[in-house]
């Protein structure tokens, strides 16, 4: 009965670390598209401040030059 026992726990034991295994994979991955998702999010948010400085810097220059049509 005893050898039943530890084959049984060692069975479970395998099972569990096979699964650890897995849900370490899993976290890895998430990680990696979070990053990734990160830098698009970064790339995005760059754009947009570069466009509303270019928006400002239209808008300066068309009063500068409504100015001197004046």
């Amino acid at each position: 009965m005893i050898p039943d026992v530890i084959g049984v726990t060692w069975k479970e034991i395998l099972v569990v670390a096979f699964m650890a295994g897995g849900v370490w994979f899993e976290l890895k991955a998430i990680r990696r598209d979070i990053k990734r998702l990160e830098q698009k999010q970064d790339k995005y948010n760059n754009l947009q401040e570069r466009t509303h400085l270019l928006e400002l810097w239209r808008q300066e220059h068309e009063e500068k030059s409504s100015h001197a049509r004046i």
